[in-house]
């Protein structure tokens, strides 16, 4: 499954291109998904969150399950239309089990990953999160650096991104801001709706907030799915350049990509702060523990490892899945999975 160039019969060498447009826009629609999903249904946006409480609890909620069909659903657009898309190089199959394995394990022991630490926990302050993102960078910088994951990914590591920036084409700009419209509309319809209905109820909430709640799941996966592939982060060579600070590659994207989501997310939990409930549901679940523990840190290590090592994280993967399934893919999200089941059974330091 390496990507090859047409007619030649070597793996295709990567050369990144640093695109703040795409990152910036990316994570905005990113923070779109992520206001969205809490100030109508009152959870965070947390990929791998959606994922353990299937695997650990055997919980498989309208909610949850609509959710994670939305993200599956951008995956199967994006190859629907883009049929031709190539799957780039990914690290060995070793290498993509083991990565897997500690992304799971990370994740379950740190009750999070990018999305939900990253943007929703570091968006309201949360000191777990700003703890956890911090060493899981740490150790995605060293694993990456250490392990040469470029090379393994295809990308020239001499060739600059910095110095190679591309600027999208004013057609293609303007409809990747459509889909940030087009999500903020779909969003403010589905909460209109809710408030009429609770209106009608006396402000109680009804099976047709249930049926609300998870139409309002799927188009949060469904949004953040196309902001994953809008800001390029499904690409695990764009993970690798950023996390890989130290090569004349090194890709900033990401920065802006979190930057994006962020300045949509941190005003968007002011706000929630400041309401009774959501549209759909009848309160916030919004984590409250700011313990920073043992666990916490040897799960964002692991995290860190594991993400360094293959570039791969869950949103991007299932998304990359639905859109172009491949051996590796499929053995990453296997292992994830089973990561966190092992978790359960790692004892805290």
């Amino acid at each position: 499954h390496e990507a090859r160039a047409p007619g030649s019969p070597t793996p295709m060498s990567i050369k990144l291109n640093f695109e703040p447009h795409a990152a910036l826009v990316g994570g905005g629609i990113l923070g779109v998904a992520t206001v969205g999903k809490l100030l109508l249904t009152g959870r965070i946006l947390g990929i791998s969150g959606a994922l353990k409480g299937a695997v650990e609890n055997g919980d498989l909620s309208p909610w949850r399950l609509s959710f994670l069909g939305g993200l599956v659903a951008a995956g199967v657009l994006d190859g629907v239309w883009d049929p031709n898309q190539i799957a780039e190089p990914g690290v060995s199959l070793a290498k993509t089990v083991i990565a897997g394995l500690l992304v799971g394990a990370g994740s379950g022991m740190g009750n999070g990953c990018t999305s939900g630490h990253g943007i929703c926990g570091n968006s309201r302050l949360s000191p777990r999160s700003m703890a956890y993102t911090g060493i899981f960078m740490a150790s995605g910088f060293l694993c990456a650096t250490v392990f040469n994951t470029n090379r393994e990914l295809g990308i020239d590591s001499n060739f600059s991104a910095i110095n190679n920036m591309i600027t999208p084409a004013a057609e293609t700009l303007t409809g990747w801001l459509s889909i940030a419209g087009a999500a903020t509309a779909a969003f403010l319809g589905v909460g209109s709706v809710a408030a009429v209905a609770s209106k009608k109820n006396d402000g109680d909430r009804t099976k047709f907030h249930k049926l609300l709640d998870t139409v309002a799941e799927a188009l949060a996966g469904f949004t953040f799915g196309l902001g994953l592939t809008v800001s390029g982060m499904r690409r695990a060579a764009k993970v690798s350049g950023f996390l890989s600070a130290t090569r004349a590659s090194f890709d900033p994207s990401l920065m802006l990509v979190m930057g994006g989501a962020m300045a949509l997310a941190v005003p968007g939990f002011a706000i929630a702060s400041k309401k009774k409930a959501p549209a759909c549901t009848k309160e916030f679940s919004i984590p409250k523990n700011r313990k920073i523990d043992d666990r916490l840190m040897l799960g964002g290590v692991l995290f860190g490892f594991g993400w360094g090592l293959a570039g791969l994280c869950p949103g991007p993967a299932i998304v990359s899945m639905a859109a172009r399934p491949t051996q590796k893919l499929g053995a990453w999200i296997a292992s994830v999975l089973g990561g966190m089941v092992i978790q359960k059974y790692i004892p805290s330091p």
